[in-house]
């Protein structure tokens, strides 16, 4: 008999960009694991989408992080750059809300990238399971520039 929660399962790429094993994020709260794992995104432009078939579970006040609960019970948060929680929402457009049901690559933000550089901030943008007890496995692809819908991560439950 097939065990469905042995197959691997994959998240795409956020954004347009480059991707960076979360070990090498400029935020030790990223790069340490400490929120959980996953991998991260230096974005080449401002257009973000969620990486899981899910529901929007949480949208900062700030719009520069989006908890979605995936549809296999994967808590997923999308965090768009290093802390960017002190530009207070500027720069940043939410395009979901609570409670929307997202597919991957549902455009989620649009964020302009040139203002948050220019105030000063990473647009580094991660992407963590934080409930990695879930996870029996996961692993990064290693391909350096990715375009929105490739595979970034796949995972086994």
């Amino acid at each position: 008999m097939l065990d469905l929660f042995k197959k691997e399962k994959c998240m795409t790429a956020i954004a347009n960009g480059s991707i960076l094993d979360i070990s090498l994020v400029p935020d030790q709260v990223f790069s340490k694991k400490i929120l959980g794992d996953g991998f991260a995104i230096i974005p080449s432009d401002g257009n973000f989408v969620s990486p899981v078939a899910g529901t929007i579970a949480d949208v900062t006040e700030t719009r520069h992080a989006y908890c979605i609960t995936s549809d296999d019970g994967l808590d997923v948060l999308v965090h768009i750059g290093i802390d960017t929680v002190e530009l207070r929402g500027n720069g940043f457009k939410s395009l979901v809300n609570v409670g929307d049901k997202v597919e991957k690559g549902t455009p989620i933000a649009k964020v302009d990238l040139a203002l948050v550089e220019k105030e000063g901030y990473n647009t580094t943008s991660m992407v963590v399971v934080t409930n990695p007890d879930k996870l029996r496995s996961l692993k990064v692809f290693e391909n350096p520039t990715v375009k929105i819908g490739d595979k970034a991560m796949i995972y086994k439950l």
